[in-house]
């Protein structure tokens, strides 16, 4: 296949750590060719080395479904400094991962568009403060979801912060909550979207228990709420 020099576009569905750290060691012609990944039933490991990812420089779409044993992506500091570190990331879908306990690493993807997460019963987080503490690279940053247009939470037990400060969304269109009944407060303030129209849909149950920053944010939000409907 590294003889196919027209090569485009590759999509690979990965299930283990081996096979996906031999694909990102491809000579560069070939790894530049991989927009989408797949990780499918990967459940060799408790961890996987953000590395191996952050090495297809191209990566558009990336996909983890029934990593049943995952807890961690790890964060080498040695790729902060990366040249196209996700850059081209567009759009994260984790579906069934129950032992992943949050997802800073997605702070990697400045242009991220898309984050679907569903079924992950273990996550208590999205991104989380401690995981930014000890890259210090990542503190302050206020470009976190900058680009996010979609978010959606599906079905998320334990979750209870999507970021525990306020951030702008200067794209953000729509954002869907459903079975997610301990996230009680959302990272807005009143001026998180100031020209945008943001449509929050969820459970009418979860919606009356949110909990706001201020009367001022609870105010400007109201009229995004549309009930969720199966």
């Amino acid at each position: 296949m590294e003889h196919l020099k027209y090569l485009n576009v590759l999509t690979i569905s990965f299930r283990n750590a081996s096979e996906l750290e031999k694909a990102s060691r491809f000579n560069k012609s070939f790894s530049c060719a991989i927009e989408a990944v797949s990780l499918v039933d990967f459940r060799d490991s408790r961890s996987l080395t953000i590395v191996a990812l952050a090495n297809l420089q191209h990566l558009c779409t990336l996909t983890l479904s029934r990593c049943m044993d995952l807890e961690e992506v790890k964060i080498e500091r040695n790729i902060i400094k990366g040249a196209g570190c996700f850059h081209s990331l567009r759009s994260v879908i984790l579906d069934e991962c129950n032992h992943l306990r949050d997802v800073s690493w997605v702070t990697f993807a400045p242009h991220l568009e898309v984050l679907r997460i569903a079924e992950c019963n273990g996550l208590e987080e999205i991104i989380s403060e401690e995981t930014l503490g000890e890259v210090a690279e990542l503190k302050g940053n206020s470009n976190l979801f900058s680009k996010l247009e979609n978010l959606c939470l599906h079905n998320l037990a334990k979750l209870k912060t999507i970021y525990h400060h306020a951030l702008p969304f200067p794209l953000l269109k729509k954002i869907r909550i459903v079975k997610c009944g301990m996230l009680k407060k959302l990272p807005l303030n009143s001026k998180s979207t100031k020209r945008q129209r943001l449509v929050i849909e969820g459970e009418e149950g979860w919606w009356k228990n949110v909990e706001w920053k201020d009367e001022s944010t609870r105010i400007a939000f109201l009229p995004s709420f549309k009930p969720y409907v199966i």
